[in-house]
């Protein structure tokens, strides 16, 4: 035997109603998100030139900030600019890997991290689908033999001179620096850093500061009993690279009676960390958004007269850590 169910009407309607609003919802949504598409779409559309920037995983933090610089600026020249770096050491991939990879996506130019000891002799330099070269923008290490439009590099000297004044400033008139030996960039290279950095601390004839140069970082006590330091005196210690680095920042952690500063020459994901965290006063480094800005004006500046500068130097860029 069937039951008689009694439906009431205002409950009806409350259900028709409900169902209605959910339909007008779901259309208006679908609308939204299809104009939304569509926006994006047209941005691509709008967008005539594609940007590669590139380069292996070591350089990833380098890169990303490159990247940002120069993404920063595409739309100025109606471009994309896109960021190609292998996720892991484990995936990391060659030079003509990712140059492989710039041909395939049939990019208009690609702004490259060249590394120093990988061998370029034979490399396939990237092409367009009909053959046509892509324009390459190089940084990292100058290569001669690689067809370039333009090499972004760093001023060496320039950057001497600015890690003195600095380690100056902060051992103040009469406080000890201790320079950590190693070498930044190529002989030449590390060479004229290091002509500048002597030249201007010999200027500063009038102050007492003392300079060290060291294999190592000393222990507390060793500064005290070798280096005549005494407590509450201010030392500052420079270091070239990033495993120098971590070993001064772990050493001076253990300092109880020395005032210490770390001014960090050059960067990386490590040393990036430690400025982060307070462990390092400065960092001293080429500007890698001023170097993805520069890229992309010389890409366009490459298109518009078919030549560009050759040799060019990124601004160098000191970020000090807040008190």
């Amino acid at each position: 035997m069937l039951k008689k169910v009694k439906f009431n009407f205002f409950s009806i309607l409350f259900v028709s109603i409900s169902l209605f609003f959910i339909t007008l919802f779901g259309i208006s949504l679908a609308s939204y998100l299809k104009d939304r598409a569509l926006e994006f779409e047209n941005v691509l559309e709008d967008r005539n030139y594609h940007i590669v920037v590139t380069g292996d995983y070591e350089n990833a933090l380098f890169l990303s900030q490159v990247f940002e610089g120069a993404d920063s600026i595409s739309e100025n020249y109606n471009s994309i600019v896109e960021l190609y770096v292998p996720n892991s050491y484990a995936q990391n991939e060659s030079l003509q890997h990712l140059f492989d990879y710039v041909s395939f996506s049939n990019a208009d130019a690609v702004i490259a991290y060249l590394p120093q000891n990988e061998k370029l002799n034979d490399i396939t330099m990237p092409e367009k689908n009909d053959s046509q070269p892509i324009p390459v923008i190089t940084i990292g290490n100058y290569h001669p033999q690689i067809p370039q439009v333009a090499y972004i590099g760093i001023n060496y000297s320039e950057m001497g001179k600015k890690t003195a004044e600095e380690a100056i400033m902060l051992a103040k008139a009469d406080g000890k620096i201790f320079l950590l030996q190693g070498n930044i960039g190529n002989s030449s290279q590390n060479s004229s850093f290091m002509n500048s950095f002597y030249s201007a601390l010999a200027k500063e004839a009038d102050s007492n500061f003392t300079l060290n140069i060291t294999e190592s970082v000393p222990r507390e006590f060793e500064l005290m009993e070798k280096y005549n330091i005494k407590a509450g005196e201010k030392i500052v210690f420079i270091t070239l690279n990033e495993y120098d680095a971590v070993q001064t920042s772990q050493i001076l952690s253990a300092y109880n009676d020395v005032r210490s500063d770390i001014i960090s020459v050059g960067n990386s994901e490590i040393t990036e960390n430690l400025y982060n965290r307070g462990k390092i006063t400065e960092i001293i480094a080429a500007d890698p958004k001023r170097i993805g800005q520069l890229a992309i004006s010389e890409i366009f500046e490459y298109f518009a007269l078919h030549n560009s500068n050759n040799y060019l130097n990124a601004e160098i860029q000191i970020r000090k850590a807040k008190k």
